[in-house]
């Protein structure tokens, strides 16, 4: 029996709800949640495609401009402001779920 595929927004709340694994980016806490098996290799793919396109801008905080230029867009380990872009856009992606279905 094929599993039902989930959406982008169930994926950032996998994310949101199993904070304790995380160590020190969101690329690496997304791989981590595979090897703990909550996400599989095609949801990976496509949480590591949603993270790429939608990086925090560089002028979203100090953090994030201070590390635009290297892998990690907030200070390494540092799971707050992580955890404030997955809530920011588990909104952004219900809204616009809502604008499309009205």
């Amino acid at each position: 029996m094929k599993k039902k595929e989930r959406n982008i927004k169930e994926l950032l709340q996998v994310m949101l709800d199993n904070t304790r694994l995380f160590r020190d980016g969101l690329c690496n806490y997304v791989q981590l949640l595979q090897s703990g098996l909550l996400l599989d290799l095609h949801e990976v793919k496509m949480l590591l495609v949603y993270i790429e396109y939608n990086r925090p801008s560089k002028w979203s905080s100090f953090n994030a401009y201070r590390n635009c230029n290297i892998l990690f867009y907030w200070d390494m380990g540092d799971i707050k402001p992580r955890i404030k872009w997955i809530k920011k856009h588990i909104k952004k992606v219900s809204e616009e779920t809502i604008n499309i279905k009205n």
